[in-house]
């Protein structure tokens, strides 16, 4: 690890403060809404080392900072604490997904709306032999990262095209979760962009699902939905 204790701690500060307001953090204001009992000049010598890094980079003509794809990578696999589902989430996803728990395709269907609707990110779900369906499209066009129209279409092209997200997804492990971030997805257009994927098997049927948002994704969050998801389709495929 080449990071020391404090580097680490404002890094995540960073992360988690880029991920709710999507704007370039300054050492002046980080030190004032996080209360750190240390001066502005310590924090911008911190923020220089964590470019030096790769983990910072600074966006131009703006004095704040953004987190870079190693930077997230790092959070998820170092700093995060997954957030726990709450209770009306839990029902949420366990009501979708029982209403159709004997036709597979209908099955998918309402797990991608249930996933978009709790994550509130663009989700899709696919099986081997061909099916993809996808929900919440709308819900990602408010984002910053959205607003340029190149990575729109991207990402729209990309739940459009099957053969295309079956070449990421099926990266992907069985039972477990993987993030794909920026330049990890391998497209023009996504460095912006996060596809987080898992697969399980249904009644002999390799089925995958993910959602798609902005880099600055929930990660405590949403990768919590995407393990009692898969749970759920384990449990509700033995229907089938």
């Amino acid at each position: 690890m080449d990071l020391t204790p404090r580097q680490m701690q404002i890094l995540q500060l960073i992360i988690e403060e880029y991920i709710e307001s999507s704007q370039p953090v300054g050492s002046v204001e980080l030190v004032s809404r996080c209360g750190l009992n240390i001066s502005g000049a310590t924090v911008r010598n911190v923020m220089a080392d964590l470019v030096k890094k790769g983990y910072l980079k600074m966006p131009h003509a703006s004095s704040g900072r953004e987190p870079t794809e190693r930077a997230y990578r790092f959070y998820i696999t170092e700093l995060m604490e997954e957030t726990p589902l709450s209770v009306l989430d839990e029902l949420a996803i366990k009501q979708k997904l029982l209403t159709t728990r004997f036709e597979l395709e209908r099955l998918l269907k309402n797990t991608a709306t249930a996933l978009s609707e709790t994550t509130n990110m663009l989700a899709f779900a696919l099986t081997t032999d061909g099916y993809i369906t996808y929900s919440g499209a709308s819900k990602i066009l408010d984002m910053p990262e959205f607003f340029e129209i190149e990575v729109t279409k991207s990402v729209f092209r990309f739940v459009d095209d099957y053969d295309l997200v079956m070449s990421i997804v099926s990266q992907s492990q069985p039972e477990s979760v993987t993030v794909f971030i920026g330049r990890e997805i391998g497209l023009a257009n996504m460095e912006p962009i996060t596809i987080i994927a898992s697969q399980t098997t249904i009644d002999n049927n390799q089925c995958y699902i993910g959602v798609i948002g902005p880099s600055r994704i929930r990660y405590e969050k949403i990768i919590p939905i995407i393990k009692h998801t898969v749970n759920m389709l384990n449990e509700v495929g033995e229907s089938i």
